[in-house]
Parts: C-alpha cells; structure tokens; sequence
C-alpha cells in the first residue's frame, strides 16, 4: 500500500535541480521556524505543525569554496505521535537527506528526541519497497544562545548511539544567528559534500538493530495509502459535487466529508465555502438512506472545516522544473479554482486528516458530545484550534 504515497511524492516533489531534506524533530525544535528562516530571511512566529510545510530554499554551503546548495525541504510536524512514525518514514525514504533538530533546552526530552530519531531511522533503513542508499544526516541542535541550553559536546554524546555507522554531522546554531557566517552555511557545506559523495557511491543497505525498528502501527498507517489510493480513482471534482447535491453519493464516510469540504473551500474561499458546508450537509443528512439514524453535529462540523482549511493553507504551490530558473516556478496557490483539483497531493501533507478522532486531541469527550456542541458551536476545552492567521502571514510575506 506504500507504492502509491512512493508514486505520488516521485510525481510532485522530484527536485528536479538540487537535492531534498526531511525536517524532523519533537514539537518546538524550532523546524518550522529554521524553514521560513531560510526562505524569507527572517524569523517568522510560528505555531506547531500538524503536517507538513514544502519548501525549496538556496543556502551558502561552505567548504574549500563558497557554494549554493538548492535543498527542497519537508518541515514536518508529529513527531514524537506514535501515529506518524511510520508515515514520516516513508517520506524520509523518498529523500536525499535527513535533518534532526534538537532543542538545546530541552534536557527533559532529550532522551526521547533520540528514542524517535532511532526510530524512524530503523524504519527508513527497514523499508525494503525501494532501493537502499546512503542518506547523509546532518543534527543540528538549536536554541544555543539560549543561558540554559546544554552544549553541543553534551548532545553530540548522547546521540552518537544512534548515528554509529553513518555519514553524520552535528552542528549547534541560534536560528536568529547569520546565514552566511559561522556554523550554519558550515553544516550546510559538510551537506553538500555528503549529498555529492552519495551520490556517487554504489547503494548500499544500513545496518540498524532490529530493536530500533517501531512496532505496532497504527490505523492511520493502513488509512492513509488507502485513501489515497481512492482519491487518484475517485470522480472528478465537479462530478463529485453533483453526486453531493443530488444525494447519491456512493458513501457517506470520513474521507467523503474531507473531500466535501475540501473541494467547497478550495472552490468558494472560506466563508461561502463553510456556509455551502453547513448547508449541504445537514440536507444529505436529512435526506439520504445511507444517513438514516444520525443527526447534524454543528461543533464537529465546524471543527473538520477548520481542520481542512487550515492543511489548505498549509499547502504550498506546487513548484515544476522550469528553464529559465533553477529553482523552479509556482504553478498553483492554496485555494485555487476547481479545475486544478488535487486532493491526493492535499491528503499527502495533511495526512492528520484522515485520523477521524483528532478531535480528541482538542475536546474532551464529554463536550464534543454534549448537546450544546451538536446544536451549536461550542469552543475546545483542552487547547485551541490551529491557528489560520499566523499561516495565512507566512504565505503574505
């Protein structure tokens, strides 16, 4: 079922010129951050990741010489949910580079960045669906300007257990520090090099203990490449908002919502877009045979919106080779018309919306069931929902 995740990422992130890098690390290691760092040139406040944010940046590499190295980055939030080890190793697999952030003040967690960075290293070496190659990892550990963090040697000690055998660099920086002086453009010169010897090196597999390797995956694992493979077979866009208004849809599930509205925000923007949701809905619901016995639930409703518009936002351009630059040029933006639907690609950064209990990690049950929450819009009570504002800067910058 992975084939499927493999051919769509070949189809809309081959780099074309230059290389790719995973972004991993726990919540607040600063990735999201180093990202629009490296792209705008600026810090940009940021809120945690649920998905994934693409980018393509250019980075002074330094070594025996000045140099650009073009790198097309994966920021991924998750790490450290269960539910996402085995879904970021699949992305890591399909690129060149994997780059671990470690927050240098965060001693508590140390111990448990490494545990999940040995982790999905053990998968991406375990996933025998694609040829094996070097991968060189470059650690940097962030915040170090910072009066408690810990020192580079102290962080360079504990996870030298999980890089044994491999084409490995850490690196300590301040993500307010120069680009073009001291460590930074340093690290990204050691990657550039490494990227250029892999590639030249016959593949070969990387030994990691079996203990290394997670187990029991979950739902979501097998939810994922399915849906995916339902979206690249589905109707069309416009036939299946037909089959939406004429009540015949040939399901009425999870994934039918997500692309309802999916389809509805991207055509019609947020506002129209959520009341042809609300409106829609609520008559299949009352009218359908596939519906009988549920009721409209307004929270829940207004929650998977907020959900999908925000994996909207989130959603890059998407970036093709072009000749008359080396970077590429945009050929689609966040909300576009309907003619340009691509819901496997929206499924494959935002694949936190097939996990149909996220719900949970923002209400608690007993209000999210509540009777005030199916009639009406009631606010989550464990913490706020992702924020639309803070994405919405990133993208006017």
């Amino acid at each position: 079922m992975t084939n499927i995740m493999m051919r769509l990422l070949e189809r809309f992130y081959s780099p074309g010129v230059g290389y790719s890098a995973m972004f991993l690390g726990l919540d607040s290691s600063g990735k999201t951050t180093l990202l629009y760092r490296m792209k705008l040139g600026e810090v940009v406040r940021t809120i945690p990741s649920i998905g994934f944010n693409v980018e393509t940046v250019r980075l002074k590499a330094r070594g025996r010489s000045d140099r650009v190295l073009n790198l097309t980055c994966w920021d991924v939030g998750g790490c450290g949910r269960g539910f996402m080890t085995s879904i970021l190793a699949i992305h890591a697999s399909n690129c060149d580079a994997i780059i671990w952030l470690i927050d240098s003040t965060d001693r508590d967690r140390l111990k448990e960045s490494i545990e999940e960075f040995t982790s999905i290293l053990g998968r991406v070496a375990a996933d025998k669906t694609i040829p094996p190659k070097e991968r060189p990892v470059l650690i940097l550990a962030t915040k170090q300007d910072a009066p408690n963090a810990m020192t580079l040697d102290e962080i360079r000690i504990t996870v030298a257990p999980a890089i044994r055998g491999r084409n490995a660099f850490s690196a300590g920086m301040s993500l307010t520090q120069s680009f073009t002086e001291g460590p930074i453009p340093d690290a990204f010169g050691w990657l550039l090099m490494a990227l250029e010897n892999a590639s030249k090196m016959t593949p070969t597999a990387l030994a990691v203990p079996k203990s290394a390797i997670a187990r029991n995956p979950s739902n979501l694992e097998e939810r994922l490449p399915e849906w995916l493979a339902r979206a690249e077979n589905d109707s069309p866009a416009t036939d299946f908002l037909q089959q939406f208004e004429a009540i015949t849809l040939p399901a009425w599930d999870h994934y039918t919502h997500i692309r309802i509205a999916y389809l509805l925000l991207t055509q019609f923007g947020r506002q129209k877009g959520k009341d042809k949701i609300f409106r829609g809905i609520e008559k299949y619901i009352a009218s359908s045979a596939q519906t009988r016995g549920r009721t409209f639930h307004v929270t829940m409703t207004y929650f998977w919106i907020q959900i999908v518009h925000f994996g909207i936002r989130s959603t890059p351009p998407l970036i093709h080779s072009d000749a008359d630059s080396d970077l590429g040029a945009r050929i689609s933006e966040p909300e576009e018309s309907i003619e340009h639907d691509d819901f496997p690609r929206f499924l494959l950064l935002n694949p936190f919306v097939a996990e149909g209990n996220l719900w949970a990690d923002y209400y608690s049950k007993g209000v999210m069931m509540s009777v005030e929450a199916k009639g009406g819009m009631v606010l989550p009570d464990i913490k706020p929902l992702p924020n639309l504002v803070v994405r919405d800067a990133i993208y006017a910058s």
